[in-house]
Protein backbone atom coordinates (compact mmCIF):
# COMPACT_ATOMS: atom_id res chain seq x y z
CA UNK A 1 0.00 0.00 0.00
CA UNK A 2 2.73 2.33 0.77
CA UNK A 3 4.64 1.27 -2.14
CA UNK A 4 1.26 2.70 -4.50
CA UNK A 5 0.94 5.72 -2.30
CA UNK A 6 4.30 7.12 -3.21
CA UNK A 7 4.66 6.26 -6.63
CA UNK A 8 1.35 7.64 -7.18
CA UNK A 9 2.61 10.79 -5.55
CA UNK A 10 5.58 10.80 -7.92
CA UNK A 11 3.37 10.51 -10.91
CA UNK A 12 1.10 13.74 -9.50
CA UNK A 13 4.86 15.40 -9.59
CA UNK A 14 6.16 14.66 -12.63
CA UNK A 15 2.52 15.43 -14.74
CA UNK A 16 2.89 19.11 -12.28
CA UNK A 17 6.29 19.60 -13.15
CA UNK A 18 5.59 19.22 -17.02
CA UNK A 19 5.59 22.47 -18.70
CA UNK A 20 2.28 23.47 -20.09
CA UNK A 21 4.07 24.99 -23.48
CA UNK A 22 6.09 24.28 -26.34
CA UNK A 23 9.13 26.06 -27.66
CA UNK A 24 9.13 28.53 -30.00
CA UNK A 25 10.64 26.74 -32.41
CA UNK A 26 7.68 23.83 -32.67
CA UNK A 27 5.12 26.10 -33.18
CA UNK A 28 4.00 26.65 -36.50
CA UNK A 29 3.26 30.18 -37.99
CA UNK A 30 -0.56 29.54 -37.47
CA UNK A 31 0.35 29.79 -33.76
CA UNK A 32 3.30 31.95 -33.29
CA UNK A 33 0.62 35.25 -33.35
CA UNK A 34 -2.17 33.48 -32.39
CA UNK A 35 -4.66 34.63 -29.65
CA UNK A 36 -6.98 31.80 -28.05
CA UNK A 37 -8.56 31.85 -24.30
CA UNK A 38 -5.31 29.78 -23.26
CA UNK A 39 -2.71 30.68 -25.62
CA UNK A 40 -1.11 33.91 -26.56
CA UNK A 41 1.80 32.93 -29.11
CA UNK A 42 4.03 30.97 -27.54
CA UNK A 43 2.57 32.04 -24.17
CA UNK A 44 -0.22 28.95 -22.95
CA UNK A 45 -1.93 29.70 -19.89
CA UNK A 46 -0.66 27.60 -16.62
CA UNK A 47 2.85 28.46 -17.92
CA UNK A 48 5.03 29.73 -15.06
CA UNK A 49 7.73 32.91 -15.53
CA UNK A 50 10.56 30.38 -14.65
CA UNK A 51 9.46 28.09 -17.55
CA UNK A 52 8.98 30.99 -20.11
CA UNK A 53 12.41 32.16 -19.49
CA UNK A 54 13.54 28.71 -19.90
CA UNK A 55 11.64 29.24 -23.62
CA UNK A 56 13.36 32.95 -24.21
CA UNK A 57 17.15 34.13 -24.79
CA UNK A 58 17.94 36.44 -21.53
CA UNK A 59 17.83 40.05 -23.86
CA UNK A 60 14.35 38.91 -25.17
CA UNK A 61 12.35 39.07 -21.71
CA UNK A 62 13.08 42.23 -18.78
CA UNK A 63 11.49 42.52 -15.57
CA UNK A 64 10.33 45.67 -14.20
CA UNK A 65 8.24 46.23 -11.06
CA UNK A 66 4.92 48.79 -11.94
CA UNK A 67 3.20 50.48 -9.31
CA UNK A 68 -0.81 50.61 -8.77
CA UNK A 69 -2.43 53.85 -9.43
CA UNK A 70 -5.18 52.90 -6.70
CA UNK A 71 -2.57 51.38 -3.99
CA UNK A 72 0.59 51.58 -3.24
CA UNK A 73 0.98 47.99 -3.98
CA UNK A 74 3.98 47.04 -7.11
CA UNK A 75 3.50 44.09 -9.66
CA UNK A 76 6.71 42.56 -11.62
CA UNK A 77 5.87 42.84 -15.02
CA UNK A 78 8.05 41.10 -17.73
CA UNK A 79 8.53 42.56 -21.47
CA UNK A 80 9.01 40.11 -23.67
CA UNK A 81 10.48 41.26 -26.66
CA UNK A 82 11.42 39.61 -30.53
CA UNK A 83 15.07 39.50 -31.79
CA UNK A 84 14.40 42.96 -32.94
CA UNK A 85 14.20 44.41 -29.88
CA UNK A 86 10.37 44.94 -30.99
CA UNK A 87 7.82 44.78 -27.91
CA UNK A 88 5.60 41.64 -28.53
CA UNK A 89 3.55 41.55 -25.38
CA UNK A 90 3.67 42.00 -20.96
CA UNK A 91 3.05 39.23 -18.83
CA UNK A 92 2.50 39.63 -14.92
CA UNK A 93 2.47 36.65 -12.32
CA UNK A 94 -0.26 35.95 -9.34
CA UNK A 95 2.40 36.79 -7.40
CA UNK A 96 5.65 38.85 -6.95
CA UNK A 97 9.20 37.79 -7.07
CA UNK A 98 8.34 34.21 -7.24
CA UNK A 99 9.15 33.05 -10.62
CA UNK A 100 7.26 30.02 -9.75
CA UNK A 101 3.97 31.62 -9.87
CA UNK A 102 1.69 30.98 -12.78
CA UNK A 103 1.24 33.83 -15.57
CA UNK A 104 -2.12 35.53 -14.72
CA UNK A 105 -2.06 38.55 -17.50
CA UNK A 106 -1.27 38.75 -20.95
CA UNK A 107 -0.96 42.73 -22.42
CA UNK A 108 -0.31 42.05 -25.87
CA UNK A 109 1.47 45.43 -27.45
CA UNK A 110 1.91 43.71 -31.49
CA UNK A 111 -0.64 43.90 -33.86
CA UNK A 112 0.60 40.68 -35.43
CA UNK A 113 -1.11 39.08 -32.79
CA UNK A 114 -4.94 37.83 -33.91
CA UNK A 115 -7.87 35.47 -33.09
CA UNK A 116 -8.74 32.62 -35.64
CA UNK A 117 -11.55 35.32 -36.23
CA UNK A 118 -8.31 38.01 -36.91
CA UNK A 119 -9.19 39.88 -34.37
CA UNK A 120 -6.94 41.79 -32.56
CA UNK A 121 -4.99 45.63 -31.79
CA UNK A 122 -6.36 46.88 -34.99
CA UNK A 123 -9.99 46.04 -34.71
CA UNK A 124 -13.15 47.29 -34.33
CA UNK A 125 -15.90 47.47 -31.95
CA UNK A 126 -17.72 46.65 -34.80
CA UNK A 127 -16.09 43.75 -35.70
CA UNK A 128 -15.58 42.39 -32.29
CA UNK A 129 -18.85 42.32 -31.84
CA UNK A 130 -19.94 40.69 -35.04
CA UNK A 131 -17.00 38.01 -34.19
CA UNK A 132 -18.01 37.62 -30.97
CA UNK A 133 -21.69 38.39 -30.24
CA UNK A 134 -21.69 37.39 -26.44
CA UNK A 135 -19.71 40.49 -26.07
CA UNK A 136 -20.03 43.09 -23.31
CA UNK A 137 -19.67 46.40 -22.02
CA UNK A 138 -17.81 46.71 -18.56
CA UNK A 139 -16.57 49.92 -17.29
CA UNK A 140 -13.89 50.78 -15.50
CA UNK A 141 -12.45 54.22 -14.06
CA UNK A 142 -10.80 55.67 -17.33
CA UNK A 143 -12.00 53.31 -19.85
CA UNK A 144 -14.75 51.30 -21.65
CA UNK A 145 -13.73 47.77 -21.49
CA UNK A 146 -15.38 45.71 -23.80
CA UNK A 147 -14.88 41.54 -22.82
CA UNK A 148 -15.35 38.97 -24.57
CA UNK A 149 -16.04 35.73 -22.54
CA UNK A 150 -14.63 33.15 -25.03
CA UNK A 151 -11.24 34.31 -24.75
CA UNK A 152 -11.33 36.12 -21.28
CA UNK A 153 -10.27 38.78 -23.30
CA UNK A 154 -10.11 42.70 -22.19
CA UNK A 155 -10.31 45.03 -25.33
CA UNK A 156 -10.12 48.41 -23.54
CA UNK A 157 -11.47 51.68 -25.05
CA UNK A 158 -10.40 55.02 -24.59
CA UNK A 159 -13.11 57.23 -23.26
CA UNK A 160 -11.27 60.50 -24.64
CA UNK A 161 -12.41 59.28 -28.24
CA UNK A 162 -16.14 58.70 -27.62
CA UNK A 163 -18.93 61.23 -27.14
CA UNK A 164 -18.97 62.52 -23.79
CA UNK A 165 -22.98 61.34 -23.93
CA UNK A 166 -21.79 57.72 -24.50
CA UNK A 167 -20.66 57.83 -20.36
CA UNK A 168 -23.79 57.73 -17.83
CA UNK A 169 -22.24 59.36 -14.73
CA UNK A 170 -25.39 58.61 -13.19
CA UNK A 171 -26.09 55.09 -13.38
CA UNK A 172 -22.36 53.84 -14.55
CA UNK A 173 -24.40 51.49 -17.23
CA UNK A 174 -23.36 52.32 -20.82
CA UNK A 175 -25.57 51.41 -23.82
CA UNK A 176 -23.24 49.24 -26.31
CA UNK A 177 -25.53 50.35 -29.18
CA UNK A 178 -24.39 53.76 -28.60
CA UNK A 179 -20.79 53.43 -29.32
CA UNK A 180 -19.90 53.48 -32.91
CA UNK A 181 -19.07 50.32 -34.59
CA UNK A 182 -15.58 52.17 -35.82
CA UNK A 183 -14.20 52.94 -32.57
CA UNK A 184 -10.97 51.58 -32.33
CA UNK A 185 -9.32 50.00 -29.23
CA UNK A 186 -6.12 50.65 -27.29
CA UNK A 187 -5.51 47.95 -25.37
CA UNK A 188 -5.92 44.38 -25.20
CA UNK A 189 -5.07 42.27 -21.98
CA UNK A 190 -5.95 38.32 -21.96
CA UNK A 191 -6.82 37.48 -17.61
CA UNK A 192 -6.26 33.71 -16.56
CA UNK A 193 -7.86 32.65 -12.99
CA UNK A 194 -7.05 29.73 -11.63
CA UNK A 195 -9.68 29.86 -8.97
CA UNK A 196 -12.60 27.04 -8.09
CA UNK A 197 -14.67 28.64 -11.05
CA UNK A 198 -12.59 27.32 -13.28
CA UNK A 199 -13.12 23.66 -11.98
CA UNK A 200 -14.08 21.98 -14.88
CA UNK A 201 -10.62 23.30 -16.63
CA UNK A 202 -8.23 20.98 -16.73
CA UNK A 203 -5.28 23.65 -16.04
CA UNK A 204 -6.83 24.58 -12.62
CA UNK A 205 -5.79 21.01 -11.59
CA UNK A 206 -2.94 20.87 -12.97
CA UNK A 207 -1.74 24.60 -11.33
CA UNK A 208 -3.81 22.98 -7.54
CA UNK A 209 -1.29 20.27 -8.01
CA UNK A 210 1.57 22.16 -8.98
CA UNK A 211 1.24 24.42 -5.89
CA UNK A 212 0.07 21.12 -3.89
CA UNK A 213 3.52 19.48 -4.96
CA UNK A 214 5.76 22.71 -4.71
CA UNK A 215 4.12 23.53 -1.45
CA UNK A 216 4.79 19.71 -0.07
CA UNK A 217 8.68 19.61 -1.49
CA UNK A 218 9.45 23.16 -0.41
CA UNK A 219 7.66 23.88 3.11
CA UNK A 220 6.84 20.22 4.70
CA UNK A 221 10.27 19.61 5.42
CA UNK A 222 10.57 23.00 7.26
CA UNK A 223 7.31 21.93 8.94
CA UNK A 224 8.64 18.90 10.56
CA UNK A 225 11.93 20.55 11.23
CA UNK A 226 9.57 23.35 12.98
CA UNK A 227 7.38 20.61 15.19
CA UNK A 228 11.10 18.67 16.08
CA UNK A 229 12.67 22.03 17.43
CA UNK A 230 9.09 22.34 19.04
CA UNK A 231 9.27 19.29 20.55
CA UNK A 232 12.83 19.72 21.74
CA UNK A 233 12.29 22.68 23.28
CA UNK A 234 9.35 21.72 25.38
CA UNK A 235 11.54 18.83 26.45
CA UNK A 236 14.49 20.78 27.34
CA UNK A 237 12.32 23.00 28.99
CA UNK A 238 10.49 20.45 31.13
CA UNK A 239 14.63 19.33 32.00
CA UNK A 240 15.49 22.31 33.19
CA UNK A 241 12.85 23.27 35.22
CA UNK A 242 12.49 19.45 36.93
CA UNK A 243 16.42 19.95 37.48
CA UNK A 244 15.94 23.82 39.17
CA UNK A 245 13.44 21.56 41.33
CA UNK A 246 15.96 19.01 42.34
CA UNK A 247 18.18 21.42 43.19
CA UNK A 248 16.33 23.46 45.28
CA UNK A 249 15.15 20.53 47.01
CA UNK A 250 18.07 19.34 48.07
CA UNK A 251 19.16 22.59 49.90
CA UNK A 252 16.12 22.35 51.40
CA UNK A 253 16.93 19.72 52.40
CA UNK A 254 20.23 20.33 53.66
CA UNK A 255 19.06 22.87 55.75
CA UNK A 256 16.28 21.91 57.44
CA UNK A 257 14.97 17.81 57.58
CA UNK A 258 10.98 18.38 57.02
CA UNK A 259 9.76 21.58 55.56
CA UNK A 260 6.92 20.02 53.15
CA UNK A 261 5.23 23.98 53.38
CA UNK A 262 8.61 24.54 51.52
CA UNK A 263 8.26 21.39 49.05
CA UNK A 264 5.21 23.06 48.39
CA UNK A 265 6.37 26.75 47.22
CA UNK A 266 9.03 25.12 45.52
CA UNK A 267 6.72 22.70 43.43
CA UNK A 268 4.18 26.17 42.74
CA UNK A 269 7.02 28.22 41.02
CA UNK A 270 8.68 25.11 39.12
CA UNK A 271 4.67 24.94 38.24
CA UNK A 272 4.22 28.30 37.14
CA UNK A 273 7.39 28.69 35.24
CA UNK A 274 6.83 26.03 33.15
CA UNK A 275 3.78 26.94 32.14
CA UNK A 276 4.82 30.69 31.14
CA UNK A 277 7.31 28.36 28.89
CA UNK A 278 4.69 26.54 27.49
CA UNK A 279 2.34 29.20 26.74
CA UNK A 280 5.86 31.34 24.95
CA UNK A 281 6.82 28.55 22.81
CA UNK A 282 3.55 27.47 21.82
CA UNK A 283 3.22 31.44 20.37
CA UNK A 284 5.96 31.19 18.59
CA UNK A 285 5.12 28.05 17.63
CA UNK A 286 1.78 28.78 15.76
CA UNK A 287 2.97 31.88 14.34
CA UNK A 288 5.67 30.39 12.61
CA UNK A 289 3.24 27.24 11.36
CA UNK A 290 0.78 30.09 9.79
CA UNK A 291 3.78 31.64 8.08
CA UNK A 292 4.49 28.56 7.04
CA UNK A 293 0.94 27.88 5.39
CA UNK A 294 1.45 31.36 3.88
CA UNK A 295 -1.20 32.95 6.07
CA UNK A 296 -0.25 36.64 6.68
CA UNK A 297 0.28 36.84 10.61
CA UNK A 298 1.03 40.83 10.70
CA UNK A 299 -2.38 41.48 10.88
CA UNK A 300 -2.53 38.95 13.84
CA UNK A 301 0.23 40.25 15.73
CA UNK A 302 -1.71 43.73 15.08
CA UNK A 303 -4.72 42.92 16.61
CA UNK A 304 -2.87 40.76 19.41
CA UNK A 305 -0.84 44.07 20.61
CA UNK A 306 -4.61 45.76 20.40
CA UNK A 307 -6.33 43.66 22.47
CA UNK A 308 -2.97 43.14 24.90
CA UNK A 309 -3.14 47.24 25.31
CA UNK A 310 -7.10 47.44 25.57
CA UNK A 311 -6.64 44.50 28.68
CA UNK A 312 -3.36 46.04 29.64
CA UNK A 313 -5.83 49.32 30.29
CA UNK A 314 -8.51 47.70 31.12
CA UNK A 315 -6.82 44.99 33.48
CA UNK A 316 -4.30 46.90 35.69
CA UNK A 317 -5.08 45.04 38.93
CA UNK A 318 -5.57 41.96 37.38
CA UNK A 319 -1.74 41.94 36.12
CA UNK A 320 -1.00 44.03 39.61
CA UNK A 321 -2.38 40.90 41.21
CA UNK A 322 -0.63 38.38 39.61
CA UNK A 323 2.89 39.98 39.71
CA UNK A 324 2.28 40.38 43.58
CA UNK A 325 1.64 36.77 43.93
CA UNK A 326 4.62 35.58 41.96
CA UNK A 327 6.98 37.57 44.09
CA UNK A 328 4.85 36.75 47.22
CA UNK A 329 5.69 32.35 46.30
CA UNK A 330 9.33 33.22 44.94
CA UNK A 331 9.94 35.32 48.13
CA UNK A 332 8.23 32.70 50.60
CA UNK A 333 6.86 35.78 52.28
CA UNK A 334 3.92 33.37 53.79
CA UNK A 335 3.06 30.22 53.04
CA UNK A 336 -0.68 27.59 53.49
CA UNK A 337 -0.65 27.29 57.31
CA UNK A 338 0.83 30.12 58.44
CA UNK A 339 -0.70 32.82 61.32
CA UNK A 340 -0.15 35.81 59.62
CA UNK A 341 -1.71 39.16 59.94
CA UNK A 342 -2.95 41.05 56.54
CA UNK A 343 -3.99 44.55 56.56
CA UNK A 344 -4.78 44.63 59.73
CA UNK A 345 -6.82 41.01 59.79
CA UNK A 346 -5.41 38.52 61.86
CA UNK A 347 -5.67 34.98 60.98
CA UNK A 348 -4.55 31.71 59.19
CA UNK A 349 -3.72 31.31 55.97
CA UNK A 350 -5.63 29.12 54.18
CA UNK A 351 -4.62 28.96 49.98
CA UNK A 352 -2.34 31.43 48.00
CA UNK A 353 -2.53 31.65 44.56
CA UNK A 354 -1.53 34.25 42.32
CA UNK A 355 -4.49 36.57 42.40
CA UNK A 356 -5.68 35.81 46.18
CA UNK A 357 -4.78 34.90 49.23
CA UNK A 358 -7.33 33.36 51.66
CA UNK A 359 -7.31 33.77 55.60
CA UNK A 360 -9.61 32.62 58.06
CA UNK A 361 -9.89 33.92 61.82
CA UNK A 362 -10.55 32.81 65.18
CA UNK A 363 -14.26 33.24 64.47
CA UNK A 364 -14.56 31.26 61.60
CA UNK A 365 -14.68 33.85 59.19
CA UNK A 366 -12.71 33.70 56.12
CA UNK A 367 -10.92 36.90 54.53
CA UNK A 368 -10.11 37.10 50.71
CA UNK A 369 -7.32 39.49 49.55
CA UNK A 370 -6.34 40.66 46.62
CA UNK A 371 -2.21 40.00 46.27
CA UNK A 372 -2.38 43.36 44.52
CA UNK A 373 -3.78 45.21 47.21
CA UNK A 374 -1.73 43.70 50.64
CA UNK A 375 -0.32 46.77 52.06
CA UNK A 376 1.28 45.22 55.02
CA UNK A 377 1.35 41.33 56.07
CA UNK A 378 2.68 40.13 59.21
CA UNK A 379 3.86 36.29 59.34
CA UNK A 380 4.30 35.32 62.66
CA UNK A 381 5.20 31.51 61.93
CA UNK A 382 7.90 32.30 59.87
CA UNK A 383 10.44 29.76 60.68
CA UNK A 384 10.51 30.44 64.66
CA UNK A 385 8.13 31.96 66.94
CA UNK A 386 8.59 33.74 69.77
CA UNK A 387 5.93 35.18 72.96
CA UNK A 388 6.91 37.37 76.05
CA UNK A 389 5.58 36.37 79.03
CA UNK A 390 4.87 39.59 81.32
CA UNK A 391 4.62 38.16 85.02
CA UNK A 392 3.75 40.29 88.11
CA UNK A 393 4.79 39.55 91.94
CA UNK A 394 3.88 41.72 95.31
CA UNK A 395 6.59 44.40 96.07
CA UNK A 396 7.58 42.80 99.25
CA UNK A 397 8.98 39.46 97.10
CA UNK A 398 12.32 38.86 96.36
CA UNK A 399 13.38 39.32 92.46
CA UNK A 400 16.19 36.94 92.69
CA UNK A 401 14.30 34.10 93.79
CA UNK A 402 11.46 34.81 91.52
CA UNK A 403 14.02 34.62 88.49
CA UNK A 404 15.32 31.84 90.24
CA UNK A 405 11.77 30.00 90.14
CA UNK A 406 11.31 31.02 86.60
CA UNK A 407 14.45 29.42 85.38
CA UNK A 408 13.26 26.61 86.75
CA UNK A 409 10.00 26.18 85.30
CA UNK A 410 11.42 27.12 82.17
CA UNK A 411 14.47 24.13 82.09
CA UNK A 412 11.35 22.21 83.61
CA UNK A 413 9.37 22.32 80.32
CA UNK A 414 12.46 21.76 78.18
CA UNK A 415 13.04 18.60 80.05
CA UNK A 416 9.31 17.82 79.31
CA UNK A 417 8.30 15.19 76.06
CA UNK A 418 5.47 16.77 74.96
CA UNK A 419 6.92 20.48 75.59
CA UNK A 420 10.74 20.11 75.36
CA UNK A 421 10.71 19.53 71.55
CA UNK A 422 9.03 22.69 70.32
CA UNK A 423 11.33 25.13 72.75
CA UNK A 424 13.85 26.88 71.37
CA UNK A 425 15.29 29.21 74.28
CA UNK A 426 13.95 30.40 77.65
CA UNK A 427 15.50 34.09 78.15
CA UNK A 428 15.00 35.65 81.09
CA UNK A 429 14.92 39.35 80.69
CA UNK A 430 14.28 40.47 84.74
CA UNK A 431 12.55 43.05 85.94
CA UNK A 432 11.05 45.68 83.22
CA UNK A 433 8.99 48.19 85.09
CA UNK A 434 7.28 49.05 88.38
CA UNK A 435 3.21 49.04 88.09
CA UNK A 436 1.07 50.56 90.31
CA UNK A 437 0.37 47.14 92.44
CA UNK A 438 3.40 44.78 91.12
CA UNK A 439 7.11 44.56 89.95
CA UNK A 440 6.88 43.09 85.98
CA UNK A 441 9.08 40.44 85.05
CA UNK A 442 9.52 39.31 81.54
CA UNK A 443 10.62 35.89 79.93
CA UNK A 444 10.93 35.18 76.32
CA UNK A 445 10.00 32.09 74.99
CA UNK A 446 11.62 30.74 71.74
CA UNK A 447 9.83 28.00 69.60
CA UNK A 448 8.89 25.89 66.80
CA UNK A 449 6.59 27.95 64.27
CA UNK A 450 3.16 28.28 65.65
CA UNK A 451 3.88 26.71 68.76
CA UNK A 452 4.04 30.01 70.49
CA UNK A 453 0.81 30.08 72.43
CA UNK A 454 0.45 26.50 73.55
CA UNK A 455 4.23 26.81 75.03
CA UNK A 456 2.95 30.54 76.54
CA UNK A 457 -0.36 28.72 77.98
CA UNK A 458 1.70 25.86 79.76
CA UNK A 459 4.27 27.97 81.17
CA UNK A 460 1.97 30.44 82.57
CA UNK A 461 -0.16 27.45 84.45
CA UNK A 462 3.52 26.15 86.20
CA UNK A 463 4.54 29.42 87.19
CA UNK A 464 1.53 29.76 88.96
CA UNK A 465 1.82 26.37 90.52
CA UNK A 466 5.52 27.04 91.22
CA UNK A 467 4.29 30.32 93.12
CA UNK A 468 2.05 28.52 95.07
CA UNK A 469 4.66 25.99 96.19
CA UNK A 470 7.36 29.04 97.29
CA UNK A 471 4.83 31.69 98.92
CA UNK A 472 5.24 34.45 96.24
CA UNK A 473 2.32 36.30 95.95
CA UNK A 474 0.61 37.18 92.47
CA UNK A 475 -0.78 40.63 93.18
CA UNK A 476 -4.16 42.05 92.47
CA UNK A 477 -5.57 45.43 92.72
CA UNK A 478 -7.04 46.11 96.82
CA UNK A 479 -9.99 49.06 97.65
CA UNK A 480 -9.87 49.97 101.03
CA UNK A 481 -12.63 52.13 102.58
CA UNK A 482 -10.74 54.67 105.57
CA UNK A 483 -13.75 56.70 107.31
CA UNK A 484 -11.79 58.86 109.33
CA UNK A 485 -12.38 60.24 113.09
CA UNK A 486 -14.34 63.26 112.10
CA UNK A 487 -17.72 61.98 113.02
CA UNK A 488 -17.31 59.79 116.32
CA UNK A 489 -20.17 56.84 117.43
CA UNK A 490 -22.04 57.83 120.27
CA UNK A 491 -21.53 56.28 122.96
CA UNK A 492 -23.90 53.89 124.75
CA UNK A 493 -23.60 52.33 128.71
CA UNK A 494 -26.37 49.73 130.16
CA UNK A 495 -25.71 49.68 134.07
CA UNK A 496 -27.34 46.70 136.23
CA UNK A 497 -30.13 48.59 137.58
CA UNK A 498 -31.32 49.29 133.63
CA UNK A 499 -30.72 45.36 132.99
CA UNK A 500 -32.80 43.99 135.83
CA UNK A 501 -36.29 46.48 135.27
CA UNK A 502 -36.03 45.35 131.42
CA UNK A 503 -35.90 41.47 132.59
Amino acid sequence: MKKIFFLFILLISLGACRPSSSSPDTLNPEEAFLIARNQVGPVKKGMTIKQLRALLPDDQMKKLASRSELSAETADNYYIYDDSTRLLFIVSPRRKNDETSRISQVIIKDHRFTTRSGIGLTSTVGEIRNAYPDSKIVPSINDIILYVRELDANFELDERYLSPTIWNDTTGNIQIDSIPASTEITDLTLVWTYDASNITDKLFWNDLIHHLVNWIVTQVPAILLLILIFIGLLRLLRFIVKKIRESATERLQKLKQDDSEGLKRINTIAEITYGIGRIFLWTIFILMLLEKFNINIAPILASAGIVGLAVGFGAQELVRDFISGFFMLLEDQIREGDVAIINGTGGTVEKIELRTTTLRDASGVVHIFQNGKINTLSNMTKEWSAMVVEIGVAYKEDTDQVNTVLKEVGEDMKKDPDFGPNILGVDLWGVDQFADSAIILKVKLTTKAGQQWSISREFRRRVKKAFERHHIEIPFPHLSLYAGEVTKPMPITLTKEETEDKK
